[in-house]
C-alpha cells in the first residue's frame, strides 16, 4: 500500500467537493439539482459500481472470507447502536440531537466515499467486500436509521424502501458471485464506466449541500471536534485491536477497518431533510468528518501497512 496514493485520493475527493460548493454558491446549479443528483447516484451509478465489482474479484477468492464479511457486517450494525449511544452520553449531546449523533456514528460513508477509497487502496476487487458491508448498511439504515431520524419512530418505516436499486444491486452482486455469473462484456463495461462516476458525483452533492449553510457556522459546532477523534481515530483503532485476532487475512481486515474509519454518511443529510430533523447539524457533521478524513484515513491506512 502506497500512503501517497491514499493521501492523493482523499485530496482529490475534497477538491471535487469544493467544486460542488463553488458551483452552488455561484448559482451554476441549484439545491434542487443536488437532490436530483443524489437520487441519480443512489438509483443508477452506485448500483452499477456494485455490479461491475463482481467481475473484478480475484478468481481464487475464498468463499469463507465472503461469509466472514457478512458476519462481521451484521455484528457491526448490531453492536454499533450501543456504542453510538454511549458516545452521545460522553459528549453530553443535547437530548433532541442524540438520535442524530447516533445515526452519524452508526452509518458511515460506505458507498459514496468508501468504495472509491477502498478501490484505490486495495484494488477494484475489494469493492465486492464493501458491497457486502453496504448491503447490511442498507438493511439497517432503512429500519433502525429511519426510526432514529424520524419523530414517528417505527411508524415511519416503509417496506418499499427495501426494493431500492442499491439493495437490489447488492443482492444481485452476491448472487452473481455465489453462482459465478458474469454480465456480458458490453454490459459489464458499461456498468463499470457509469459506476466510476459515483465518487465524483457524490462529492459534488456534499459540496452543494454545504453551500446552503454559512461556512463559518460549520466550525463553531465545538462538539464535533472531539466527536471526530472518537469516530474516525479511536473507533477504528479499537476495532483493529479487537479484529486483528479474529480476521487472519490482512487484506480483509484492512477493508473492514477503512470502512469503519469513513466519515459520516451523506444519507444523514438526505434523511434529516426527509424526516425534518436537524439538517444544519447533519450537514456540519458530514462536512467536518469528510474534511477530517483527508488526514484520518491516511493515518489509519498507514497503521495497516
Amino acid at each position: 500500500m502506497n500512503i501517497n496514493v491514499v493521501i492523493n485520493q482523499m485530496l482529490e475527493l475534497f477538491i471535487i467537493l469544493t467544486l460542488g460548493y463553488i458551483s452552488a454558491k455561484r448559482k451554476i446549479v441549484s439545491p434542487k439539482f443536488g437532490a436530483q443528483l443524489s437520487n441519480f447516484i443512489l438509483s443508477i451509478t452506485l448500483p452499477c459500481m456494485m455490479l461491475a465489482s463482481v467481475a473484478s474479484m480475484p478468481k481464487d477468492t475464498d468463499h469463507k472470507e465472503v461469509v466472514m464479511m457478512f458476519v462481521i457486517a451484521i455484528l457491526f450494525y448490531i453492536v454499533m447502536p450501543f456504542i453510538a449511544y454511549f458516545i452521545t452520553r460522553i459528549l453530553l449531546v443535547k437530548k433532541e440531537d442524540r438520535h442524530l449523533y447516533m445515526y452519524m456514528t452508526i452509518w458511515s460513508n460506505v458507498g459514496f466515499m468508501g468504495f472509491p477509497v477502498i478501490a484505490s487502496i486495495f484494488g477494484a476487487g475489494a469493492i465486492f467486500y464493501a458491497t457486502i458491508f453496504n448491503l447490511i448498511f442498507n438493511v439497517s439504515n432503512f429500519t433502525l436509521g429511519i426510526m432514529l431520524m424520524s419523530k414517528e419512530g417505527r411508524k415511519a418505516l416503509d417496506v418499499k424502501k427495501f426494493l431500492s436499486p442499491g439493495i437490489m444491486a447488492s443482492i444481485a452482486s452476491v448472487i452473481m458471485f455465489s453462482l459465478k455469473l458474469q454480465l456480458p462484456v458490453l454490459l459489464n463495461d458499461t456498468a463499470k464506466t457509469v459506476g466510476s462516476t459515483t465518487s465524483a458525483l457524490a462529492m459534488i452533492v456534499i459540496g452543494i449541500a454545504l453551500a446552503e449553510i454559512p461556512i463559518k457556522s460549520v466550525f463553531t459546532e465545538i462538539r464535533l471536534y472531539p466527536y471526530v477523534i472518537i469516530k474516525q481515530i479511536l473507533l477504528p483503532l479499537f476495532a483493529w485491536i479487537v479484529l486483528k485476532n479474529v480476521i487472519v487475512n490482512p487484506y480483509l481486515l484492512g477493508i473492514v477497518i477503512v470502512i469503519i474509519a469513513m466519515p459520516v454518511a451523506t444519507s444523514t443529510v438526505l434523511f434529516a431533510n426527509q424526516y425534518e430533523n436537524n439538517v444544519c447539524l447533519a450537514t456540519k457533521g458530514v462536512f467536518i468528518t469528510t474534511l477530517a478524513s483527508v488526514v484520518t484515513i491516511p493515518m489509519i491506512s498507514y497503521l495497516l501497512m
